[in-house]
């Protein structure tokens, strides 16, 4: 795809989440209800003085009541760069907006990836917005009704280049020293200085904590909806009793980091899609991952979601967790709870370890070292435990560890004891 198709990509991702804004009635300017603002794809404006038309990516004009002619313009330049942006660039974008529009302009950079930092410095001395946008991300709102709705570091790392990767947001935005996780936030930011006024600091408020009980009576009371009784839960079924609508595509879909996106959720639509797995039980955890955004309410903070391979392995909140982090630890601990429920999950492991004779020699119904004699019959379970629910060993073996139901001693892990274990082989034979 050369540079014009993917700058058009990018100029049609831009008018879609407008126009998809517009529908859905979102007030722009914060004070301008959707139907007094037009948005416009390539529109021309005429120069005089360079006495023909000029084109602009996509630009959103906005009427006050009862007038004819715009108000106000915010103008965005689409960039699909690999890196940062040229200086040169920047000054024709401003050059051009200012013979055209004057003092009632607002312009905005919309790039596909993260930036190198020296960005920031060009868009102040600029005054220009940086918006990224891509078509895989989360579409973040959270909590919709707040001023400033995502840790601002968060954001920042969305934009601006950093040590460690972050999960990507569909949208983001800088502009004034400040960072934005919505178009709605940053074109109220723009109306809110146009109009002389400052913004109203509304405080954001947290994603709240859900304690694993209360996550566990909502994935009970939704296998009782089914009437699960044993073995696997049927996660078609449970999506047909949330009228969730599931689709699979077997297409391989990467985000802008590169990684695997595994499915992805739209809470507007009621949707979840699965994309390819290269393993069918960890297509279950993801199912059941994304039931549990619905089941517990994050509709309230994300419009869409999407699962890379990392999110699944999320079980705990570090003290600089995002709120993000704290929605998929909830979700993977729902998946958990719904994959291998309660009761049912310690009855098998039960029926499984007298089994394998596995008997409590006063370390505990399950233990486990580095020996052969207790990992051996350890694994065992596990695999059958993965079978019978039908969910990877990793998630079973987490599972086990997070009821307090294994008495691990391992100091080698599973590689360790497979080593043992072939020394002990070729000891017996």
């Amino acid at each position: 795809m050369n540079s014009t198709a993917k700058g058009n990509k990018l100029e049609d991702e831009l008018f879609k989440y407008l126009i998809d804004q517009k529908d859905r009635g979102d007030r722009v300017y914060d004070l301008y209800p959707s139907d007094l603002c037009k948005i416009r794809k390539k529109p021309k404006y005429d120069c005089p003085e360079r006495k023909k038309p000029v084109e602009f990516d996509v630009v959103i004009e906005v009427y006050r009541e009862g007038r004819k002619t715009p108000h106000s313009y915010v103008v965005f330049e689409c960039k699909n760069y690999k890196s940062g942006i040229p200086e040169s660039r920047v000054t024709d974008f401003s050059d051009k907006m200012g013979r055209i529009f004057g003092h009632s302009v607002k312009g905005i950079l919309v790039v596909s990836t993260r930036l190198q930092s020296g960005a920031e410095n060009i868009a102040r001395s600029r005054s220009m917005g940086i918006v990224k946008l891509n078509d895989t991300g989360l579409d973040v709102v959270a909590d919709r009704r707040q001023w400033q709705t995502v840790e601002s570091a968060f954001v920042k790392s969305q934009i601006f280049e950093g040590e460690n990767d972050v999960k990507s947001l569909k949208f983001s935005a800088y502009f004034d020293g400040r960072f934005f996780s919505s178009i709605g936030q940053l074109l109220e930011c723009f109306g809110r200085d146009a109009d002389g006024k400052q913004s109203s600091g509304v405080s954001r408020v947290s994603v709240p904590y859900i304690s694993p009980d209360d996550i566990r009576a909502f994935a009970t009371e939704v296998l009782e909806g089914v009437d699960y009784k044993a073995g696997a839960v049927d996660l078609k079924a449970v999506c047909a009793a949330m009228s969730l609508k599931l689709k699979f595509s077997r297409k391989n879909v990467f985000d802008e980091d590169g990684m695997l996106i595994l499915g992805s959720a739209n809470f507007d639509r009621n949707s979840i899609e699965i994309n390819a797995h290269d393993n069918g039980f960890r297509e279950r955890f993801t199912i059941g991952h994304e039931i549990g955004h619905f089941c517990l309410g994050h509709g309230c903070y994300l419009r869409s979601e999407t699962v890379i391979e990392r999110d699944l392995l999320v079980d705990a909140e570090a003290s600089e967790s995002f709120d993000i982090t704290r929605l998929e630890v909830q979700a993977n601990l729902f998946a958990s709870e719904i994959i291998l429920p309660d009761q049912v999950f310690r009855i098998a492991v039960e029926v499984g370890r007298k089994r394998l004779d596995m008997r409590d020699i006063g370390f505990g119904g399950i233990y486990v070292d580095d020996n052969p004699w207790t990992y051996q019959p350890y694994n065992q379970l596990i695999s059958d435990l993965s079978q019978y629910f039908r969910v990877s060993r990793e998630a079973t073996e987490i599972r086990l560890k997070k009821l307090g139901l294994v008495n691990d001693q391992r100091k080698y892990g599973d590689a360790g004891a497979n080593l043992i274990g072939r020394i002990f082989a070729n000891i017996q034979t």
